[in-house]
């Protein structure tokens, strides 16, 4: 053995991690985070940061109103970025690809290489986002009539805040591919620094066009989604002004002639395992959130019920009109959903920024010949992110009321019905953490048809396991969100089987 494959210390491994992971996992979860904001923004309207309520005393009905554009609004947005996401997402695992292989020719010592790479990830990224944002607004209509039926204020809402947030993909895809080759050479605090700008610039631009500050006109639903967009592009601003400091010029990124369309195949053909299954599983999710709304509707048609209403005789905006007047509107459980997914995310954000740190490390040690130390540091990163995410699960699991009231603090019905799956998404959250540092680890190792199979097979059990317990077993939506949980159980799983064979150990990427 040589002593460059000397089996390092746990506290030394732990360092590198840590170096790695927290500047990655603090930029992914500030990123997500744009999408956080707009949910808290919309769910604090005519509240005590709405200057336009200040001092106003509502009535009944006014309030009732207003509570139910809040949920509506939540809902709409929750929707809105997965479907965002379904294609944002497919396109953006070019970054997955981008990463193993930039961090596979770092650890080759072959930097120009690794330049290459980025170059024509980026060219992709470009090219393809133009067609799909097409096709996306061109659908976005049908899209909302099939998922949230009978919700008429979350199809109205959702086409408004999607159509705008569309507009981004292409600013998306190309921000993803910049900062795989960042977090490729082992630079995550670059991304991390950028994506605290964009988070700092939303939340500024999300009070202003939301709540018409400042001389700003009152967009509400939409002054969030240009919020969202306009932060996005001025980050991708700064994230390429950064490529051409004297530091990253030996990477030869801009050197045009090196847009090679075999490597651009190639980057693509890498990759487009994830992006399958990333559309995939965001399918399935949108799947799982049309389970939902089946859920909410048969709470609505019971609390008509109970009311002394015909269901059958009643019209969709009789129902909703009827269901303000009970206080707690058509999209109840729809909005509750989408915070927990919002509140989930912070999970999976940290859970793939820990990934990026094991895609980094392992490729870097596979690139110089030390599957032993690579196979070490991929266990280690699971321990040492799984114990992070636990924490903050444990502190969500006894603290769920309150974090239901930061995003809807005017509804006490809210906020009771959201804490059970909110308390099961703290308990588990070591499971998707988990799973995702894996995946990343099996990609970077180059086993991506592997994790999009595994990860197809989950999505085939969430949507049916949350039939069956939401509303066949009539356990509602904490049922629907067991379902949940066992898809990152089983994701967990089958990714930790694979890590412990030697199967991903001698693949040549």
């Amino acid at each position: 053995m040589t002593l460059s494959e000397a089996p390092e210390s746990f506290f030394h491994s732990s360092k590198r991690i840590l170096l790695l992971a927290l500047p990655a996992a603090l930029a992914l979860v500030t990123q997500g985070a744009i999408n956080q904001v707009d949910m808290l923004f919309i769910g604090h309207l005519g509240g005590t940061w709405d200057p336009m309520y200040a001092g106003l005393e509502l009535s009944e009905a006014a309030r009732a109103e207003l509570a139910t554009r809040i949920k509506d609004g939540q809902a709409a947005i929750g929707i809105s970025m997965k479907l965002l996401w379904l294609y944002a997402g497919f396109l953006s695992s070019l970054a997955i690809g981008t990463q193993a292989m930039v961090a596979r020719r770092y650890g080759e010592g072959n930097p120009t290489q690794a330049g290459t790479v980025a170059l024509n990830s980026i060219a992709a990224a470009f090219v393809s986002s133009v067609a799909v944002t097409v096709i996306a607004i061109w659908i976005l209509p049908t899209f909302f009539e099939v998922i949230s039926k009978g919700a008429i204020g979350v199809i109205k809402q959702g086409i408004i805040y999607a159509e705008i947030r569309l507009l981004a993909i292409g600013v998306i895809v190309m921000t993803a591919s910049i900062r795989s080759f960042f977090d490729g050479i082992g630079r995550t605090y670059i991304f991390m620094w950028v994506a605290l700008f964009m988070n700092s610039l939303n939340v500024i631009l999300d009070y202003g066009l939301v709540f018409g500050a400042w001389g700003l006109p009152r967009m509400e639903v939409a002054g969030a989604a240009w919020a969202s967009d306009l932060s996005a592009f001025i980050g991708l601003v700064v994230l390429v002004g950064w490529l051409f400091l004297k530091d990253y010029r030996g990477y030869q990124i801009f050197q045009w002639r090196q847009l090679r369309p075999k490597m651009m195949w190639r980057v693509i053909t890498f990759s487009l395992p994830n992006g399958i299954a990333t559309a995939f599983m965001t399918l399935g999710f949108l799947a799982f959130d049309k389970v939902i709304a089946m859920i909410d509707e048969l709470r609505v048609e019971r609390a008509l019920s109970d009311a002394g209403h015909v269901v059958a005789n009643l019209s969709m905006t009789a129902r909703t009109e009827i269901m303000d007047q009970l206080g707690t509107g058509t999209a109840l459980y729809q909005s509750i959903h989408q915070v927990v997914i919002a509140v989930m995310m912070l999970f999976f954000m940290t859970g793939f920024g820990f990934g990026s740190a094991a895609s980094t490390l392992v490729s870097h040690e596979l690139g110089a010949g030390f599957v032993k130390r690579a196979r070490r540091i991929g266990w280690r990163t699971v321990f040492v992110g799984g114990v992070i995410v636990s924490v903050f699960g444990a502190l969500l699991a006894v603290f769920p009321v309150e974090v239901a009231r930061v995003f809807n603090p005017q509804d006490p019905a809210f906020q009771q019905a959201a804490v059970g799956p909110l308390r099961l998404v703290g308990i588990c959250a070591f499971l998707p953490a988990g799973a995702l540092i894996f995946s990343q680890a099996l990609y970077s190792a180059g086993m991506p048809i592997y994790v999009a199979v595994v990860t197809s097979l989950g999505i085939l059990w969430l949507v049916p396991g949350s039939y069956l317990f939401g509303i066949v077993l009539d356990w509602g939506l904490l049922g629907a969100w067991v379902a949940a949980i066992g898809f990152t159980l089983i994701l967990f799983v089958a990714m930790g089987l694979m890590w412990m064979s030697d199967r991903w150990q001698k693949i040549d990427i």
